[in-house]
């Protein structure tokens, strides 16, 4: 079978096995729509009303709770209590009849986008309209199964749940478009979830669980299974057994793959393979097989301890530490992958053009980086990611959508060997991001050579929500993107780096080399036990790509360590489901002028929750963030500045249950949950508080270098940050300029958007492939 390599074949399709319905009690099934009694009909519609989650209001949708857990399970229970298809088929008549879309709410927002075109109006406008109607568009039952897909065994119930609905459309129990247009919708999530990119790659042996055996056994029909023997034969040391399962339904095999070692290739595969061999490819002949691709995770623990288990005395060429956007770009940059201009291509800038076309053919790599980016000026300060940007995005900045000038080759000759060591899955940080929030930059900004996020998205049957993505999306497709370009090889998850050393002597054996170069990486790896594998390695480079969300911002204040003070908007969340912070408490105290800040407030505001905002800049403060962002985009942070500039503690204004405190300094919390402010003219004030959250930033955790960090520092004399005081580094090969081998990039060099984030990746890439050209055969 093409594209899984040799002897490779898919047997068979499993069904995939539910819980067995109740039976059905003899008798004639009905054939015209099923009626149901009095009490059944109050308690369907009693259910209805409580489970199906409300529509929230467009500005509010991404600061909207999910329905409680307890909601959804009522109805799970409520449906597997109903014995009759009928009463399933009345149950889900009513569910596709009464709460699909709003009508209303559409033919009022369609004209809202026909009186916008017949307006000479900013594009921004028409198209936040056209994404207003689209939001009317979504049937508020989507909700309600997207929500039950997230209970244990959710995922099972929408199958057996579609499977009745089909079956009751046959039986015609249940008709017309309503219904017709639900089973569309869920029959789309279900083909999103049952992707390939959430299905797990197994292999069956003799010491698999036994349940495994006898459901292969008993479901494979192309090759049926005589006796225990015959399948101890087929997953014995001359031939595989493989099975994909669904992250939902573990040990559940819904493919069967069948693989038999041979000693040649046979003709009908070689005629099918006509691509060069990967780094994945073996001869059958060795008895080895292609890695599984995506790997199952029981094949990435084994390989992470092949690869980290024991001390390495083979230095490894470069060392990456961190996974996030900025690891990602370089892994590619390091993995072969190299750009060029296309020889066509004509630049919008035109000094920038000129000195492209001096150089045809040259990769980018291998021209002068400090020449291309003479002269470009831009959000950046960095004239390498002006310059990749420009390259990328050639006149986004100014309202254009041209294609990048680069075009990608993969020339494995040029690959440098690396290993990229993070905490998190792919994406780093933006994993732990609740995936509802927007990014704060468009959508288009985020994305990673050679991918476009609005590509990606369409086929994955998402959308831009003006122009902006959701965190969650973004961390799909970091993901998404490492198991596309094929890195994943590269890449260690779980792995905790403790400590790095430099000038750390050469081991024995290994050859002699300058031992100022050579780094020791040390640290633990998260195995699927949660145990702690140590590790340590040996590298001559070393990149820091760590981030800096790390290590909440504090006050360094009395009280701030008292159970009430947080510093993660998380702690509001859990409160508030838990019912200890109601419309009934005393305000939450929310601290911060930034976007985390306001997004706290939105979230409060939107449960009723009082809540009394400090901060200590003036709301007109150019330097506020609010300041800095466009109303037509950004409007619900808009309407938080308008909240703080209009609603002071000592004035009455017409928002209810929100106070702010402009220019307060906050001196301390008390054991009593009271905490003490000074206002702009000395004058102190108390508050009682349900709950405070500090949102004042973070700062990168670099506790594993010397003095963590502050050496390496522009100023090393004050503390590391991101923003006032990053790692001083050169300009165009972005190495420290205090130790030779050791990079930094990201936030940690000063470039803190993820559009910008990938020239120093290039800066980096260059640099090391320069140094690998200077040495000896």
């Amino acid at each position: 079978m093409r594209g899984l390599g040799p002897g490779l074949a898919v047997r068979r399709l499993l069904p995939l096995r539910l819980p067995p319905r109740p039976q059905r009690p003899p008798g004639p099934r009905l054939s015209s729509r099923p009626t149901v009694s009095g009490a059944l009909d109050r308690a369907m519609d009693e259910l209805l009303r409580r489970a199906v989650p409300a529509t929230p209001v467009y500005e509010l949708r991404e600061k909207s709770p999910a329905p409680a857990e307890g909601q959804c399970a009522d109805f799970v229970s409520f449906y597997g209590g109903l014995t009759e298809v009928a009463e399933r088929a009345e149950l889900l008549g009513r569910l596709a009849q009464g709460f699909g879309v709003d009508h209303g709410q559409v033919a009022e927002q369609s004209a809202g986008v026909l009186q916008l075109r017949e307006q000479p109006r900013e594009a921004a406008v028409l198209l936040q309209a056209e994404d207003r109607l689209r939001y009317a568009l979504v049937p508020r039952y989507r909700g309600l199964f997207h929500h039950i897909s997230k209970l244990d065994g959710g995922v099972r119930f929408l199958v057996q749940l579609r499977a009745d609905l089909i079956e009751a459309q046959a039986l015609k129990l249940v008709e017309g478009p309503h219904v017709r247009e639900m089973n569309g919708v869920l029959k789309g999530m279900l083909t999103e979830w049952f992707s390939s990119g959430f299905l797990n790659l197994e292999r069956v042996t003799w010491h698999s669980p036994c349940e495994v055996l006898q459901k292969i056994s008993e479901s494979e029909a192309v090759h049926p299974v005589k006796n225990w023997m015959d399948i101890k034969q087929r997953v014995g040391p001359y031939r595989r057994c493989y099975f994909f399962s669904h992250c939902s339904t573990p040990e559940e095999p819904l493919v069967i793959l069948h693989v038999a070692l041979t000693s040649d290739i046979s003709s009908n595969i070689q005629q099918g393979y006509t691509g060069r061999p990967g780094p994945n490819f073996h001869d059958a002949r060795k008895g080895q097989l292609p890695a599984p691709s995506p790997p199952s995770a029981a094949a990435m623990s084994n390989w992470r301890k092949d690869r980290l288990g024991a001390s390495s005395s083979e230095p490894l060429k470069v060392i990456i530490i961190g996974n996030g956007p900025s690891g990602i770009c370089l892994s590619y940059l390091l993995s072969g992958y190299t750009p060029y201009v296309k020889p066509d291509a004509v630049h919008p800038h035109p000094l920038l053009q000129r000195k492209l076309s001096e150089a045809p053919g040259v990769s980018l790599l291998d021209q002068d980086l400090d020449y291309l980016s003479e002269g470009l000026e831009g959000r950046c300060q960095s004239p390498v990611a002006l310059l990749f940007d420009a390259l990328l995005r050639p006149d986004t900045d100014f309202g254009g959508n041209a294609e990048s000038v680069l075009t990608w080759k993969l020339q494995r000759e040029r690959a440098v060997p690396h290993v990229v060591l993070g905490r998190n899955l792919p994406g780093g940080a933006w994993h732990s991001i609740e995936g509802s929030m927007v990014t704060l930059s468009q959508g288009q900004w985020m994305g990673l050579p050679d991918l476009e996020v609005k590509d990606w998205m369409r086929r994955k049957r998402r959308g831009l929500r003006n122009s902006r993505a959701t965190a969650g999306d973004i961390a799909h497709y970091y993901r998404d993107y490492v198991n596309k370009k094929g890195l994943g090889q590269s890449f260690v998850s779980g792995a905790v780096v403790t400590a790095v050393e430099w000038g750390i002597p050469e081991p024995s054996g290994s050859g002699a080399r300058d031992p100022s170069a050579l780094f020791q990486v040390s640290g633990f790896l998260t195995t699927e036990d949660q145990s702690q594998q140590p590790f340590s390695l040996w590298a001559h480079n070393v990149v820091l790509a760590t981030g800096t969300s790390d290590s909440p911002a504090r006050l360094g204040i009395p009280g701030e360590t008292l159970p009430f003070v947080h510093h993660e908007l998380s702690a509001l969340e859990v409160a508030i489901r838990a019912g200890t912070v109601t419309p009934d408490s005393d305000p939450v105290l929310i601290i911060g002028a930034g976007l985390s800040a306001a997004d706290a407030v939105l979230y409060a505001r939107h449960y009723n929750i009082p809540v009394i905002h400090a901060f200590r800049r003036t709301v007109d403060d150019p330097g506020l963030v609010f300041n800095q962002l466009p109303k037509m985009l950004y409007p619900e942070y808009h309407k938080v500045h308008q909240m703080m500039r209009e609603q002071s503690i000592l004035s009455p204004s017409p928002y209810e249950g929100y106070r702010s405190l402009p220019e307060h300094q906050l001196l301390l919390f008390k054991e009593d949950r009271q905490a003490l402010f000074q206002d702009p003219q000395g004058l102190r004030k108390v508050f009682g508080l349900s709950l405070v959250l500090v949102l004042i930033g973070s700062h990168p955790d670099l506790s594993f270098l010397p003095g963590a960090g502050a050496p390496l520092a522009v100023d090393p004399d004050q503390p590391l940050s991101a923003k006032r005081n990053p790692i001083d580094v050169e300009p165009f090969t972005y190495q420290s300029t205090q130790q030779e081998g050791l990079y930094a990039v990201g936030p940690l060099a000063g470039d803190n958007f993820v559009r910008f984030v990938q020239g120093g990746a290039l800066a980096v890439a260059s640099s090391l492939l320069r140094k690998e050209a200077r040495k000896p055969p």
